[in-house]
């Protein structure tokens, strides 16, 4: 299909939907006559349904195409802004959202949600200036989007012809307290900037960063400033001038630079301060941050750049890029499948996490086993055969990283693993045949003969050696004696160096075996097991590469390169519920109970609600609906809520009428968070439930996994017909050739998706639901009418991403058992996203159509955040996040850039010859990517993370500790001390503290208090109050913390701060003796 088409089909469809729901809408059930998701079809349809001004998608669209995004921000502001119909202060707001808007293409909800509002204040000499206001959300805006807003802010100063603000030395130490304060008690800034740098921004920005108090820690100091609102923390302002302005400033200094803004050229006293990229004096202090903290029963799978750790290798499977990476699924099994398909993992380099996805086609393991053989693990199924007899991981197999991966993270390339494919390039730039298959140890001779490199199955470790630990190796080689094609040697202690070096071998009867002998015999000059070639090489050479390197074969490093790694959070694939869950968004108040059960509200009729006030225009009737439910007419709107007694007795008899009695029960709010406390209709909950359906805050039934990038697929793997596939579009495979077999390799169309078996499950109910209410409340049609979870293959959907308020419109081809959603890598970029184990929401488009409203949304700040408040029908690759226009698109990598790996040079030096998708933008192959790597099937490794399945937090860490025991790039007793110091004892620590600061809570409806009122009961229902925070979650790692510093025999220092904590704890919990004492004591 092509790919016009393919848009094309997904639109008409859509707009199918829309036409279904815009019907039933009209019915006036719903807070909306129409459904309330605009289609847009680009960023500037986006921008101007989220932010506005009305009719400035086409300014929009003209400036980006003739300038790009950012300088086109900067111009559509100051047309805003030259709007003389408008105050300073609303030019100055609108040109900032509409800018904000187009910089993160017009998806997130930082521009709505971000910002404040934008002021004009005075300095202490009567000048006029801009003040910004921003609020926690804007960080969802990236920091680079953060510091560009201030920079349009002062874009707008300028040409409003306001003043440079002048800030206080109090404004200025103000900010210096509040970003020390916001990363110890708010939350971790990704860049914590020096007091030196922040005063220097303060001093400088022409225009004043503040905000609304979004934390409540507040400031001991500079309290109570005149042009300070708030003694809270400001947290949004902190935000924008750490993660934004001075993480950012060599990006922006470069953006002035080029538009010849005035006013900033300070930042050039930051930008030193600053490496470029990846600096190799930099290197050292961010090596280590991917374990800084290590939580319990989440291993360490390599230390950093630990020998036998994950090797580097270079390329990209059908299931990786955009921050996804592939090891071997025989390396899930041996690392006791802690990784499954889509569990996180922090990575040392080049950036800080990833997602985990199965590749067979690269190395496994080197694993010794109990008898104390030596074994190349190469399958799923044989890892699974062996892991019982498993005692040491020598070599833990590769992990591919794609090259945009260091083009993304703007990291120097690292010196690449010898592979397969870099040996077939080489042997044939020697003028060599290059064997398809694992050549023989003789055929491997043969073409080193020729002048090919030994090839990297007999290219063993010898970097990991030292020169004299190869010389040991090699006398002990020539003790031995070849009988058969095997070399047999008694054991001894350099038997370690054989392991170390991953040799396979053999242990029979105290006796090393080894088959594969020729090429290690050969590189080593022992071909006649005679020592004196060796040692005459071991004389003239420095180290154990130049010895190997010695004897008329071309031998590479190995693994040049160890990547670092441990689990980060599991994978996940589960319904999107509330908590507490719910059916309906209706308020019960507290005669639904603990539950909110709306039969027990039902019972106590009328409840006493805060609710929307609607009067009938013709009989006065006040009611919460659009139409009167006596007289049918249409209501009017009072402007807010009221307090007032709801019979909602009536109510739900009239809705069981209509959609029968519920059998199971519904559960309701206990009040609405939105502005006007609109509620839904009672049948939608009373269908939801019965379909086994719980609602979000926005009226709509989600599915949320974690995302997971693919850009091809076999039909086998999704589990969808041929026919069905060809219907869809599918009629060719990724090759050209038309699609006739299950097994053929097939490239994913931008918006389509895989859904979890859990999902596709969830969403036939959903399904089930939607047509049900069509029918009986609607008066519609069913639109889904599926009778089984398959007939969902070919709907559309709607994909959200969290930090957002654009939704992208997706379509279902097939399913998968892993708990992830597969997605093509444009779908996640789309939602600004990349595959770093975060997870987003999946809709039924029909769901939401008919059932989100912006009139559910709460009225908190972020309340519009994670809704659909746009709907993005066609997926422009210029326009998601360019993150996913440095995904590489090559079937295979150059020689040239395999050498230049040994270079260390950064990845936009060999742009030249590598491509990715930012060199396809203008040609139609841009939605055609190619990948290095197979996979035999996506569907290896383990279903779900050891993580998940096991029970009890000591049950975790046992096996943390138990993996890490026999992993030679981990060190056991260096795992114990992290787990303890960055879990445990924060843990114990925070917990003694939460006790100290708890609210009691009351049985009956739930209510909290800060302190137990005078009555001793709650004051709402006279209920039972009880604490919230008890003695056994106070102190429930304090044992196993003890056991393990006592088992791994961990310093002093850290068992003298677990028995300070144990003190504190008992002195709390602890009760003093008392004995009886009388009068004659006191006299």
């Amino acid at each position: 299909m092509k790919i016009e088409d393919y848009f094309k089909k997904l639109e008409d469809e859509g707009k199918r939907a829309y036409a279904a729901a815009k019907e039933a809408r009209a019915a006036g059930i719903d807070p909306d006559f129409e459904p309330e998701i605009p289609l847009a079809i680009d960023l500037a349809e986006r921008v101007e349904s989220l932010v506005g001004p009305e009719g400035i998608a086409q300014k929009i669209r003209r400036a980006v195409n003739e300038h790009g995004r950012e300088e086109a921000s900067l111009i559509i502001a100051k047309q805003i802004a030259g709007n003389s119909s408008l105050s300073e202060e609303e030019a100055a707001e609108q040109g900032l959202r509409t800018a904000l808007a187009i910089l993160t293409e017009g998806v997130v909800a930082a521009p709505m949600e971000g910002i404040v509002k934008v002021s004009v204040k005075e300095n202490h000499d009567g000048s006029r200036y801009l003040a910004v206001y921003f609020a926690g959300p804007i960080r969802s805006a990236g920091g680079s989007a953060q510091a560009l807003a201030v920079l349009t802010a002062d874009y707008l100063r300028q040409a409003l012809g306001l003043s440079a603000y002048v800030p206080t030395a109090e404004e200025v130490e103000r900010l210096v307290e509040e970003a020390d304060l916001y990363n110890s008690e708010a939350a971790r800034l990704q860049y914590l900037p020096s007091p030196a740098e922040i005063r220097t921004a303060c001093e400088n920005i022409p225009v004043e960063v503040t905000g609304e108090g979004t934390d409540r820690v507040e400031v001991s100091g500079y309290r109570n400033l005149p042009r300070v609102e708030t003694n809270q923390l400001r947290g949004g302002a902190v935000l924008v001038l750490a993660e934004g302005v001075l993480q950012k400033a060599p990006k922006i200094a470069k953006f002035v630079d080029k538009l010849q803004i005035k006013g900033w050229e300070w930042l050039s006293d930051i930008k030193k301060d600053k490496p470029a990229g990846d600096d190799c004096k930099n290197e050292k202090k961010t090596v280590h941050k991917y374990i800084r903290d290590v939580i319990a029963g989440r291993p360490i799978l390599s230390h950093p750049s630990a020998k036998g750790g994950l090797r580097l290798r270079y390329g990209r499977s059908r299931c990786s890029g955009l921050a996804a990476v592939s090891i071997h699924p025989a390396t899930m099994v041996i690392f006791d499948d802690f990784i499954a398909t889509g569990t996180q993992m922090k990575i040392e380099k080049p950036g800080k996490g990833a997602v985990a996805s199965p590749c067979d086609s690269i190395e496994g393991p080197i694993v010794k086993l109990k008898d104390g053989s030596v074994v190349r693990v190469e399958t799923e199924d044989y890892a699974k055969k062996i892991i019982g007899s498993l005692q040491e991981v020598l070599f833990a197999g590769d992990i591919l990283i794609g090259y945009g991966e260091f083009l993304e993270n703007n990291h120097r390339l690292l010196p690449a693993g010898y592979c397969e494919e870099w040996w077939r390039l080489e042997a044939e730039a020697a003028g060599c045949t290059p064997i398809e298959s694992v050549p023989t140890p003789e055929e491997t001779l043969r073409l080193c003969e020729k002048g090919a490199p030994m090839h990297p199955r007999y290219t063993y470790f010898y970097h990991d050696l030292s020169k004299d630990e190869l010389r040991d190796l090699a006398e002990w080689l020539c003790t031995g004696s070849i009988t058969d094609g095997r070399l047999t040697l008694d054991a001894g202690a350099e038997k370690r160096i054989l392991e170390v070096l991953g040799v396979p071998h053999r242990v029979e009867k105290n006796q090393v075996v080894l088959e594969e002998h020729t090429p290690l015999l050969a590189v080593l000059g022992l071909t006649d097991l005679v020592i004196e070639p060796f040692i005459n090489a071991y004389n003239r050479c420095q180290t154990s590469m130049e010895i190997v390197n010695s004897f008329g074969i071309i031998v590479r490093e190995n693994a040049p390169t160890y990547i670092g790694a441990r689990m980060g959070r599991p994978e996940k694939a589960k319904p999107r519920k509330m908590s507490p869950p719910v059916n309906l968004l209706f308020p019960l108040g507290q005669a639904g109970g603990r539950t909110r059960d709306l039969s027990k509200a039902v019972g106590k009729s009328p409840i006493t609600v805060e609710i929307v006030k609607r009067q009938c225009t013709k009989c006065k009737e006040v009611t919460s609906q659009l139409l009167c439910h006596k007289c049918g007419s249409l209501t009017h709107f009072h402007g807010g809520y009221e307090t007032r007694p709801v019979d909602i007795k009536a109510l739900y008899r009239k809705a069981a009428a209509k959609v029968g009695t519920p059998k199971k029960m519904v559960k309701g709010v206990v009040g609405m968070t939105s502005a006007y406390k609109i509620p839904e209709p009672i049948e939608k909950g009373i269908l939801r439930a019965k379909h086994d359906v719980y609602v979000f805050k926005d009226g709509t039934a989600r599915f949320d996994s974690t995302d997971m990038p693919m850009t091809h697929f076999t039909p086998r793997e999704i589990g969808t017909s041929l026919e069905k596939l060809r219907s869809l579009g599918y009629t060719n495979d990724h090759r050209g050739e038309p699609l006739m077999l299950e097994s053929q390799v097939v490239e994913l169309l931008p918006q389509d998706i895989l859904l979890p078996m859990e999902g596709i499950k969830y969403f036939y109910n959903v399904s089930k639901f939607v047509d049900e209410l069509l029918v009986k409340v609607y008066d519609q049609p069913p639109f889904y009418n599926a009778r089984s979870e398959s007939d969902l293959v070919g709907q559309l959907i709607i994909g959200l991403a969290p930090h957002t308020s654009a939704g992208t419109l997706g379509r279902i081809i097939g399913t998968t058992d892993r708990k992830v959603g597969y997605a093509h890598p444009f779908f996640h970029a789309a939602k600004r996203r990349n595959c770093d184990g975060d997870e987003d929401g999946v809709i039924l488009l029909m769901d939401a159509l008919l059932n989100f409203s912006k009139g559910y949304l709460p009225s908190t700040r972020g309340g519009r955040m994670d809704a659909p408040l746009v709907l993005t029908t066609r997926i422009d690759a210029k326009e998601i996040d360019d993150e996913a226009h440095g995904i590489d698109v090559m079937y295979s990598y150059p020689l040239e850039f395999y050498e230049k790996t040994l270079e260390g040079v950064m990845p936009k030096e060999i742009r030249s010859f590598m491509e990715v998708v930012g060199d396809r933008l203008d040609s139609d192959k841009v939605f055609s990517t190619g990948f290095t790597h197979d996979i035999t099937d996506i569907a290896m490794g383990a279903s779900v993370s050891r993580y998940t399945s096991l029970g009890e937090m000591r049950e975790k860490v046992e096996h943390q500790l138990g993996l890490a025991s026999k992993l030679r790039a981990v060190d056991t007793k260096d795992v114990a001390r992290k787990v303890i110091e960055s879990h445990f004892l924060p843990d114990l620590a925070g917990n003694l503290k939460a006790f100290s600061k708890q609210t009691v809570r009351c049985v009956g409806c739930n209510a909290k208090y800060r302190r137990i009122p005078l009555s001793g009961v709650c004051r709402k229902c006279q209920g039972k109050l009880i604490l919230t925070v008890h003695k056994g979650s106070v102190e429930k790692y304090l044992k196993i913390t003890k056991e393990m510093i006592d088992k791994y025999g961990l310093e002093d220092y850290l068992r003298q701060r677990v028995d300070i904590l144990e003190r504190s704890i008992d002195s709390v919990f602890e009760e003093e003796p008392q004995s009886q004492v009388s009068l004659v004591d006191f006299l």
